[in-house]
């Protein structure tokens, strides 16, 4: 087994060790009704022509076109009526020359027609219509296979499936698709002090708002999450379930217990795993110096620092992009926009810093502002934006200079008042 115990870590060489490992999901079959944000696993192919017979686009009637030649308001054409057919209806009149069916929008048009006259066109009476405009062939009418043609290509391998794309596979009369399977996640917390929602608060112990966090990002980075529990800093606790974790899960997600400190057993029992690759202890980031990943069998092991705004902004630099490559789901690129830093932003020269931002809209421009908590902060959660990323080699960000806010969600679905923000 190699081990690193903290020897500060460049993001790049973790990445780098990160993309030798390969996890592939299975393919399954969904619902069409549970499709949507799924990946398309192979090409969507049409088993039927849409539409799958001949149909009205106007409510009207069905006519023989050239019945209609030289029709106008002067001298409007005479047709008998013969019938009608309503949407949904399975048969149709046959129309003949002089002759025509009423139709309804969507209807099936009868044998023998080959175009329909709108209504607003014609008056009818006494069983028969005058026809006041005239209709060439085709008019009007829908024909078999118009929108999709049996064995089309629908929908690509590899499609993130929006509302769109699952309206046009229901059109086929699909009612399950095969998408790629979501990673198992396992998510649990490390601490003694740790204890779970909704117990009895005493002093000295807080609650486990990590696991709660880092579950629902899993959830919107597309990973499955599977929740282990509270582990307490106990080596032989912590290898039950990181075993357990192993078995059941694709990869691993832990906070807590990863400093040098006396009580920090994550890595210790780290160690005790046999076939374990452990790829790093410290990345040169701030917040997430503590931070340790390792393999095992091919399975990534990411734990993460105990403080909650750390753990976050950790798990989306380094764990997002990971769960997001293997389940074929598009990076977080377009979750970011440029803003202008409304302060002087400092920042720790020689380590990569992601600065926790607010944003304000001042003169229809965005303005970042540092959040003024720090890592362990709860608030620092729900008072940010988003974050900013800031190269070693700089010591601030000068007040004014553009930069990059990358959101920890989309831009309309951040609700703030308006003179606070959008």
């Amino acid at each position: 087994m190699r081990e690193i115990f903290y020897s500060v870590t460049s993001l790049k060489d973790l990445f780098s060790k990160l993309d030798k490992l390969n996890v592939t999901p299975p393919k399954v079959e969904v619902s069409v009704w549970e499709a949507l944000g799924r990946v398309l696993a192979e090409d969507f192919r049409s088993p039927v022509n849409v539409p799958h017979f001949r149909r009205a686009a106007r409510d009207g009637y069905a006519v023989v076109a050239r019945d209609t030649f030289g029709a106008g308001e002067e001298e409007p054409v005479t047709l008998k009526v013969v019938g009608e057919v309503k949407a949904g209806d399975e048969q149709a009149p046959q129309v003949s020359e002089g002759t025509c069916v009423r139709v309804a929008t969507g209807a099936l048009m009868p044998d023998g027609a080959d175009a329909v006259v709108m209504v607003e066109h014609t008056v009818e009476g006494e069983g028969h219509i005058k026809v006041y405009r005239a209709v060439t062939p085709g008019e009007n009418i829908v024909e078999e296979g118009k929108d999709i043609r049996r064995g089309e290509l629908v929908v690509k391998e590899g499609r993130v499936l929006s509302p769109q794309d699952v309206g046009a596979i229901a059109a086929t009369g699909v009612e399950k698709v095969r998408v790629y399977g979501k990673l198992k996640v396992a998510v649990a917390s490390t601490g003694d002090e740790l204890v779970k929602l909704g117990e009895e608060l005493r002093p000295g112990k807080i609650y486990d708002v990590n696991s709660v966090t880092l579950i629902n990002a899993v959830r919107a980075s597309g990973g499955e999450p599977f929740y282990m529990g509270i582990v307490r800093d106990n080596r032989e606790a912590i290898i039950k379930v990181l075993r357990s974790a192993l078995t059941t899960c694709d990869l691993v997600v832990f906070s807590g217990g990863t400093s040098k400190g006396p009580g920090d057993a994550v890595p210790s029992a780290l160690r005790e795993l046999e076939a374990l690759d452990f790829m790093v202890h410290g990345l040169a980031m701030k917040p997430g110096k503590p931070t340790a990943v390792a393999s095992h069998k091919g399975k990534p092991i990411f734990m993460l620092p105990g403080h909650p705004t750390s753990a976050l902004l950790t798990y989306y630099v380094i764990v997002d992009p990971y769960i997001r490559k293997w389940s074929y789901l598009p990076p977080r690129e377009g979750m970011e926009v440029k803003a202008r830093a409304g302060v002087r932003i400092f920042s720790e020269e020689g380590r990569l810093e992601f600065k926790p931002v607010r944003l304000r809209k001042e003169e229809n421009e965005l303005i970042a502002y540092p959040t003024p908590t720090g890592s362990e902060a709860i608030t620092t959660l729900t008072s940010t934006h988003g974050y900013i990323e800031i190269k070693a080699n700089r010591s601030f960000i000068e007040q004014g200079e553009e930069v990059t806010v990358k959101l920890f969600r989309p831009i309309w679905e951040i609700n703030e008042p308006e003179e606070e923000f959008l």
